[in-house]
């Protein structure tokens, strides 16, 4: 009785060297994330290269009055209606004066059906539409206005009520 012994071919280790670690792959992925947020930024930088000065400054004044406007919510547990205006942030003092674009018209203050408050200014000519430095300039609509909305409701309920 003969056994045949299988050879089998050895396998030759690849040298540690040639093997992909776990730090070379950290360090590509975040080259990779790196690039990404490098793109990320040049593209917002040149969008912003896009508005003229006063759009920046009517921009930068919109993100302010937000605050204003959180920081009313904060107070009162409320955000204003759209009926109110800024005229609430006038009486907590946290406005001296109605605020004005830089173009010298009054910021609006509007709110979606949905019930989120905006900020906006209808640019150079102070109409809606436009381009350019005509051109409206909106706050991302991150004002929550569910309180307004509940109050909203109380409102009209309480004037069905009353006819």
């Amino acid at each position: 009785m003969t056994t045949e012994h299988a050879t089998s071919t050895p396998r030759i280790a690849e040298p540690a060297a040639a093997r992909p670690t776990r730090t070379g792959r950290l360090i590509v992925a975040g080259v990779i994330v790196v690039a990404s947020a490098g793109a990320f930024g040049i593209a917002s930088l040149t969008f912003d290269k896009t508005l003229s000065p006063l759009q920046r400054q009517a921009r930068a004044e919109i993100r302010g009055l937000e605050g204003y406007f959180k920081s009313f919510h904060r107070i009162t547990g409320r955000f204003p209606s759209q009926a109110e205006n800024f005229y609430p942030l006038l009486q907590v003092g946290l406005i001296k004066e109605m605020p004005q674009d830089p173009w010298g018209n009054v910021y609006q203050y509007r709110m979606s059906d949905r019930g989120n408050g905006y900020i906006m200014s209808y640019g150079a000519d102070g109409v809606a539409g436009g381009s350019g430095d005509a051109a409206d300039l909106i706050s991302g609509g991150v004002l929550d206005n569910a309180m307004v909305g509940t109050e909203q409701q109380r409102e009209q309920a309480a004037q069905e009520e009353a006819r």
